[in-house]
């Protein structure tokens, strides 16, 4: 067990070590007033106590009192600040492995089972670094301190036969701990598919209502509900095991010591104070027969929790730098040579042969079916997954040579599928460049075209996006990420068919702005749409992963093949919309 656990323990050693004395001079000190009673008994019995002797003993027995009062208070300080550490370390630890991973990671991991982690299961942790700490102790270093005191104090064969029930206890509990370990482990994986349906449900609050699927989907988090409500009593049934158990076994114990205890009186083998002490000590060995059965509960609870944090702890990350690599400077120039790429997931590739030149400061258009692996290409570049990099070359230099972050810090990306996070719309724009004056972010909101829309909104870029954007519209969102990208006035600039859901006047001056804004860096654009990228100096067709046109606009319209036919059709469709909308 302490394999798992041994970091935290490392990592809050030393205050763990002074809750440890704490606790242990708490317990040692707690130990005097069994023994100062039974003493006392025996001086009432046999009338032998003056009132000055009694007041006297009464205060030594309140000064220890106070004392064990303050001693409880240093552990209890130490072990619960410690846990709550631990809590705050534990979730620390996840959130960096989660922002170290690529997207591979995310494929295998839903969101709802990587916040189960970082919740239930790192409480489950917390339980066993403070009050689990406190149980194991109090359920084997004190009652052995009380038994070793009662055989010296009192009587060994007494103290000896009182005792046997405690090994029965202790493997009831192992046997119960056991059964609530696999138990747990499912009552952890219903909680993750239910926070993944309340994930949905929430993200998905538009097509549920358009579709009226609210009925459909309460039946599914029902189900999910009831699911996991079913594992909780599994593991209910056993922890209710323990109660009984905690109970019957001390009372057994209680039988055996006034029973024989009392025949011991008889023969004169011991007194009546000293009964009086052993059973003082006898009832304070209750506590610890119940803080077994809560460690094993809460030791098997956390195992179990462990073990998933420690699969996510211990997966090695799918895109690791090679050593010595190296910053990229500025604007440079990109080229693929021969490159191929499939997802982890795919059994073919999704990129095959690519061979592209782009020099600094020079655009590229990408162009192609859905699916055609636009998208994919461009990712490229940012090292979502993992990939052969030896084959894309940064200023002549294998891309694999050069440090991610540094790559990264070269480029801006504005996504199909863009983030809206909780904020302000100016703090959305911000992310990108967090030390952003206000004149810059208002410039990026002028070349986004978003300032029509700015000024409609009761509180300007103060206004509060709400979760994943709900009160902005697709058009608005897509460019709150260009204006983000444009923010940073990158080297790179990657737009990934982000302007799909803009309309026509808005595309073109979003187009304009990019080309005035943008002389002399490198601007690579994927699109459906032919009036986005047929200014730039290199368009690229791509069909089932290859390249099949390249060019420029002019000489693709001369070939006469797939982006030729795409275009005239575009016109078409683009001159149509307008004499509709001029009638």
């Amino acid at each position: 067990m302490f394999s798992k656990f041994k970091w935290f323990i490392s990592y809050y050693k030393k205050k763990y070590i002074l809750a440890i004395i704490f606790l242990l001079l708490s317990d040692i000190v707690g130990l005097f007033p069994p023994y100062i009673t039974g003493k006392l008994t025996d001086l009432i019995f046999t009338n032998s106590v003056s009132l000055n002797r009694f007041f006297f003993i009464i205060g030594i027995t309140f000064v220890i009192i106070i004392i064990k009062y303050f001693l409880a208070m240093g552990w209890s300080y130490f072990t619960f600040r410690g846990a709550d550490e631990i809590e705050y370390k534990s979730r620390e630890n996840l959130m960096n492995k989660f922002l170290r991973q690529s997207l591979k990671f995310f494929e295998k991991n839903s969101t709802g089972s990587l916040m189960g982690k970082a919740t239930n299961d790192v409480t489950s942790l917390t339980d066993l670094a403070g009050f689990g700490l406190l149980n194991f102790f109090d359920s084997t270093v004190f009652p052995i301190c009380i038994i070793i005191v009662m055989m010296i104090v009192v009587d060994f064969k007494l103290t000896l036969f009182s005792i046997i029930p405690l090994p029965i206890l202790a493997y009831l509990c192992i046997w119960i701990g056991k059964k609530i370990y696999t138990r747990w482990t499912l009552v952890q994986e219903a909680f993750d598919k239910l926070n993944d349906s309340a994930l949905e449900d929430v993200e998905g609050i538009r097509i549920i209502r358009v579709f009226n699927l609210q009925k459909l989907r309460n039946l599914e988090f029902e189900k999910r509900g009831e699911e996991l409500c079913d594992r909780n009593i599994d593991v209910v049934k056993y922890e209710a095991l323990m109660t009984p158990i905690q109970k019957i076994i001390p009372a057994m114990t209680f039988v055996i010591a006034l029973g024989y205890g009392s025949y011991l009186i008889s023969i004169g083998d011991i007194t009546v104070g000293q009964l009086v002490s052993f059973t003082y000590y006898l009832n304070m060995l209750v506590w610890p027969m119940y803080a077994f059965g809560n460690f094993i509960n809460m030791r098997q609870q956390a195992n179990a929790s462990m073990d998933r944090i420690q699969e996510v702890l211990d997966y090695k990350e799918d895109i690791v730098e090679k050593d010595n690599v190296i910053d990229i400077g500025k604007d440079p120039d990109i080229e693929f040579k021969g490159f191929n790429f499939r997802y982890p997931s795919s059994k073919e590739d999704i990129l095959k042969n690519i061979n592209i030149k782009l020099k600094r400061g020079s655009s590229l258009g990408v162009l192609g079916k859905t699916g055609s692996g636009k998208s994919t290409l461009l990712k490229q570049l940012l090292s979502f997954y993992p990939a052969d990099t030896s084959k894309i070359y940064l200023n002549g230099q294998s891309m694999d040579n050069y440090s991610i972050k540094s790559i990264r810090d070269n480029i801006a990306y504005a996504p199909q599928n863009h983030m809206i996070f909780s904020k302000s719309i100016k703090d959305n724009i911000r992310l990108s460049k967090p030390e952003a004056t206000d004149f810059e972010i208002e410039e990026a909101v002028r070349l986004s075209d978003l300032e029509k829309d700015i000024s409609k909104f009761p509180e300007g870029l103060n206004t509060l996006c709400g979760e994943k954007g709900v009160s902005l519209s697709g058009g608005q969102k897509q460019r709150i990420a260009i204006a983000r990208a444009l923010l940073k006035n990158p080297e790179i600039l990657i737009l990934d068919d982000c302007m799909s859901a803009v309309d026509g006047n808005t595309e073109k001056n979003i187009i304009e702005n990019i080309n005035k804004k943008r002389k002399n860096k490198t601007t690579i654009i994927a699109s459906h749409r032919i009036s986005q990228i047929k200014d730039l100096d290199e368009i690229i067709v791509l069909k089932d992963g290859k390249i099949v046109e390249r060019g420029t606009d002019e000489e693709l319209m001369r070939v006469g093949k797939w982006y030729r036919e795409q275009y005239l059709n575009q016109m078409s469709r683009r001159r149509f919309d307008e004499k509709q909308d001029t009638q």
